[in-house]
């Protein structure tokens, strides 16, 4: 299917640029880079902000975090009153 769209030349640079990259023409790059994000998209969309709220707990009391793991991301935290 042709579908006519307007896009900014400097976005047309940048794909043309990219898609060379990758060995891909313009038409290739747009249509894998749309299904992509129609893919993430639809994931996003499946669950409701409180079911991804469940998964991530779910998840951590699963797979819960190490004593190294949060040691870790303490030393790296800026505070704002030291």
């Amino acid at each position: 299917m042709q579908v006519v769209i307007e896009l900014d030349e400097k976005l047309v640079a940048e794909i043309d640029a990219i898609a060379k990259d990758f060995n891909k023409n313009r038409l290739q790059y747009i249509n894998d880079s749309l299904q992509k994000v129609l893919h993430q998209d639809k994931r996003k969309r499946k669950y409701s902000e409180e079911e991804v709220r469940k998964m991530y707990a779910d998840a951590y009391r699963k797979h819960p975090q190490t004593a190294e793991e949060i040691e870790e991301w303490e030393e790296v935290q800026c505070w704002e009153d030291e």
